[in-house]
């Protein structure tokens, strides 16, 4: 009975005490330094009411971790009465000014109630009378291991996309294929907000994100998604580049469209939307255009002739990505589908001179071609992480290709004509594929770090392909062109199964783990290539009229089967150390590494070609070693690394078969019963310095790779016939080595100044198997090369005025024992300059950038050239900053040709190509946001 009172007693008390629970709501709000917008431990942050009396001394703090444990955001939490209510917060910190915040409640707000970020700032930053202490802002600092650009440290003109920025940022730099290098490193991805965007197209995002939209940017080592979930790491972590926009812009939606025409008919349209809400993201792209152009004003270095685009494009394109995170960011979901339709015009003119032994064979090629493509596709990837990993991703790609071309080959040995060929073909091509991915990781003994990786993988590769090409041959030995039809209708069908498995025993003994990994692969392929010549049907009526015209020497059937099961063992020695004495978190990282792949391959190939029907049965078992080392000192002040690898790469099978293909008129192409597989030893040595002052950083790299074994093309030239003969042989002993440094800094206190400076020695001995004319047996020819690079750049950024100045230069010198073969010595070198000022007031923007590209000991005037590049815009803003109207010049005073040059150990060549070197463009953009009342 009293055990039943006390029970009646408890859930009154819970009763009549729920009405005042549920009257209660909870002040959240973030806490930060004002100055550096980094999180602030050690805040006290109280709870006034109207009358001024405590209601809660002391809020609850939360600290929150990134993947590195470093501290990414600090949050308070006070629960207070509420309803129709007036509370102050008072934020206090020892070195800092107090700061009060008025919080208004009313009766529709329940449960949590975000607050602005409370933001203090340091004593010695606040107002003396009638001065104001103004900082400079830091453009770059370092956040733990994380390094943060401060976009709103950097001036940029109305209308500047994300690139724009990104070009600006010390020791960043992008090379012409859009690849991003912080400090000589490669990006390996480009995120918004700590999430994918756009799988990973970071043309999308650079070209049309406004800046102004960017809080900054963050540079890390990123944990992998199963990583975080069983909380430690399992995956190799990425290198990422991280785009984080400012509050007002994280819900809601931003857009802009932009229309463009300029001179030589060129033309271009696109839109763009990204949508937020407190769990999803939308995007939408759509652009039209036949620009074909990846550069823009202000890239130096880009505008070479050697980068000159090669064919006039006319691109359609669309695309959708849709990005769902539940709250708790275990659950995501993203959806994306494209559209791409392109048409690309190409016309080409090339002169080539061969070095051979006693011979100048000097070959013309003329060649138009059209091509039509279009591709559609379909991704989507679902994933959960807590405490156990899982993901789910389906993919489907299905591209459709047409053309033609038409050209015109000439060949002449010492000036005598030995043979021409004209060719006409069209061509046609579906190609679709079909992608099923599951993954995930789970622990079985989270308190020692052991757990399962398991993964499942389906493949499905289907094409079909139909050509047909009519050819006229002209020999110098005949009177007239024989003329003959090739129609080819090839198909390939591929799938492929791979399971896999890891197991990772931590901390056996003394900070050690043993890794043990499985991956097994079943792979199946049919491939048909059929060659027929209409022109050889004896009579129309002939009923078997389709093998009567078969190239049954040049057509061929083949089906392989490829069983692989691949084991790694490998052991892992576990360090610590922190990014200063004050912080209490540890950084985990591998000293060393040490393991061994060992895989097994199985492999048949059934093979039909004219007289040939061979089975080809391979079995190989490999042991490919590896090896890596860290060492860190002084709160990662100093990082030190090595890598050694050695791998083993089987060639194709098919390569192997003793085989004929001389479909195409004066080439012929062999098979090689002999090839045997490629050996490779890679070594790899880093260093990171990152000294306190003036936000230096320097990265060096040396790599050397030997090639034990590798596979090249033997040519062989016949001057009577005029046919090239090809086949894959092997060749030893070719080797790489290389040395890289970059170091960048700023100049000043005020950081309006930067220098940085980049430089690479590289040393190749190549290895070429080339067989001459009346040769009685192959020779293997080296080329020694050892090319010399050091690039440098100072600007200056004060407001709105950017000023650099940029020089390059690159050494290139080729030995060969060749009896023919000549030294180069040869030079390129590169030196501008590039402005931009935004005009006070009237918000106009003038940009230019000049560059001169001079090449130097090519032995020929024509190779030997100076091109000066003049590129200018001029831009206007308008309504506040949402319209804005720009023109831009490219090579105003026509520098560029379309002419180029490449000289190599093989021989000479000049080529010229149907392109657009220099236009006027004006382009009118629209931008636009909107985001929803927060309560």
């Amino acid at each position: 009975m009293k055990k039943l009172k006390i029970f009646l007693f408890m859930c009154l008390a819970m009763i009549g005490y729920s009405p005042l629970v549920a009257q209660e709501v909870e002040l959240v709000g973030e806490i930060e330094d004002e100055f550096l917008k980094l999180p602030l431990i050690g805040v006290k942050v109280s709870v006034f009411d109207e009358q001024n009396k405590v209601v809660v001394d002391s809020a609850g703090t939360y600290i929150f971790l990134t993947p590195t444990y470093q501290p990414d955001k600090v949050l308070y939490s006070a629960k207070v009465p509420g309803g129709n209510r007036k509370y102050r917060l008072r934020a206090t910190r020892r070195g800092y000014t107090t700061v009060w915040k008025d919080v208004t409640l009313t009766d529709s707000l329940q449960g949590e109630v975000w607050q602005p970020v409370l933001r203090l700032r340091k004593e010695h930053d606040q107002r003396l009378g009638e001065a104001v202490v103004t900082a400079t802002k830091i453009k770059m600092y370092h956040k733990g291991d994380t390094l943060v650009y401060n976009a709103d440290a950097f001036k940029l003109p109305d209308g500047s996309r994300l690139d724009a920025l990104i070009h600006q940022m010390p020791g960043v730099t992008m090379n012409e294929h859009g690849e991003i290098f912080v400090n000589g490193r490669k990006i390996d991805e480009l995120l918004l907000g700590s999430r994918s965007f756009m799988r990973g197209n970071k043309k999308v995002l650079l070209e049309n994100l406004p800046y102004y939209t960017v809080k900054n940017i963050k540079v890390y080592e990123q944990q992998s998604d199963r990583s975080q979930a069983l909380g430690y790491d399992v995956d190799p972590r990425k290198y990422v580049m991280d785009v984080h926009l400012k509050n007002e812009y994280t819900r809601g939606y931003i857009a802009n469209l932009e229309a463009a025409a300029g001179t030589r008919k060129r033309w271009m349209g696109r839109a763009f939307l990204l949508g937020f809400s407190d769990q999803w993201r939308y995007a939408a792209m759509a652009n039209s255009n036949n620009v074909n152009e990846t550069r823009h004003l202000g890239q130096m270095g880009y505008w070479s002739p050697a980068l000159l685009p090669q064919s006039l494009v006319t691109t359609h394109s669309g695309a959708i990505d849709v990005d769902y995170q539940s709250k708790d960011k275990r659950m995501k979901n993203n959806l994306n589908a494209s559209f791409t339709s392109t048409e690309t015009e190409a016309e080409m003119r090339q002169r080539n001179e061969l070095f051979l032994e006693n011979l100048r064979p000097v070959s013309t090629f003329r060649r138009q071609a059209n091509d039509k493509n279009k591709a559609v596709n379909v991704s989507n990837k679902w994933s959960y992480n807590h405490r156990f990993s899982l993901t789910s991703q389906t993919d489907f790609k299905f591209t459709k290709e047409n053309g033609w071309a038409q050209s015109l080959y000439e060949q002449r040995d010492n000036q005598d004509f030995t043979v021409s060929r004209r060719e006409h073909g069209f061509n046609h091509e579906r190609n679709w594929i079909f992608n099923e991915q599951l993954w995930g990781s789970v622990n079985f003994n989270r308190a020692k770090q052991r757990y399962l990786n398991y993964s499942l993988l389906v493949f499905h590769d289907q094409r079909e392909a139909w050509k047909t090409d009519r050819f006229e041959l002209q020999q110098s030995s005949s009177v007239s062109p024989s003329a003959s039809h090739n129609t080819s209708d090839v198909s390939h069908h591929a799938t492929t199964v791979h399971a896999s498995a890891s197991v990772v025993f931590d901390n056996l003994w003394k900070n050690t783990s043993l890794n043990i990994s499985d991956n097994l692969t079943w792979y199946k392929d049919y491939d048909r290539d059929y060659l027929y010549h209409p022109d050889t049907l004896a009579s129309p009526l002939q009923l078997d009229f389709l093998q009567a015209i078969t190239d049954r020497d040049n057509s061929y059937v083949s089906r392989r089967h490829k069983i692989r099961n691949s084991l790694d063992v490998g052991l892992r020695h576990k360090g610590r150390y922190k990014m200063s004495p004050k912080m209490p978190v540890d950084i985990v990282y591998d000293i060393w590494s040490l393991g061994v792949n060992l895989p097994y391959t199985h492999e048949s190939l059934d093979y039909m070609r004219g007289a040939i029907d061979t089975v080809l049965n391979r079995s190989h078992f490999y042991a490919d070693p590896y090896l890596s080392l860290r060492y860190v000192a002084n709160h990662r002040r100093h990082d030190l690394t090595f890598n050694a690898k050695y791998s083993r790469r089987p060639v194709d099978l098919l390569h192997r078969v003793d085989f004929r293909d001389d479909r195409q008129p004066l080439v012929v192409k062999l098979g090689n019963p002999h090839l045997k597989d490629n050996l490779l030893t890679e070594l790899r040595l880093g260093y990171t310095l990152r000294p306190d002052k003036y936000q230096q950083n320097l990265h060096a790299e040396a790599a050397f790779d030997f090639h034990h074994r590798d596979v090249a093309q033997s040519v062989r030239y016949n001057p009577t016939s005029g046919v090239y003969t090809y086949q894959p042989v092997n060749v030893k002993g070719s080797h790489r080595s290389a040395l890289k440094v970059d170091y960048v800094r700023s100049l000043d206190q005020k950081n309006r100044w930067t220098w940085q400076l980049q430089t690479e020695a590289n040393y190749h001995h190549a290895l070429d198997h080339t067989m001459l004319a009346e040769a009685t047996r192959s020779e293997v020819q080296a080329v020694n090369t050892t090319s010399l690079y050091g690039g440098t750049y100072v600007q200056y950024n004060q407001g709105a005025l950017n000023v650099r100045a940029v020089g390059n230069l690159k050494w290139h010198h080729s030995t060969g024992k060749m009896r023919d073969f000549t030294t180069l010595n040869a030079w390129d070198y590169q030196y501008g300059a590039s402005a931009r000022y935004t005009l006070p007031v009237i918000h106009t923007t003038l940009a230019v950038d000049a560059m001169m590209y001079s090449r130097r000991g090519y032995g020929s005037a024509a190779f030997n050239t100076d091109d000066f590049v003049l590129n200018a815009s001029l831009s206007q803003s308008f309504l506040k900053g949402k319209l804005i109207a720009k023109v831009e010049a490219f090579d105003v005073l026509h520098q560029l040709s379309n002419v180029q040059y490449a000289v190599n150990a093989q021989g000479r060549t000049e080529t010229w190509t149907r392109s657009l070197p220099n236009y006027v463009m004006f382009h009118l953009a629209f931008q636009f946001n909107r985001s929803p009342k927060r309560l």
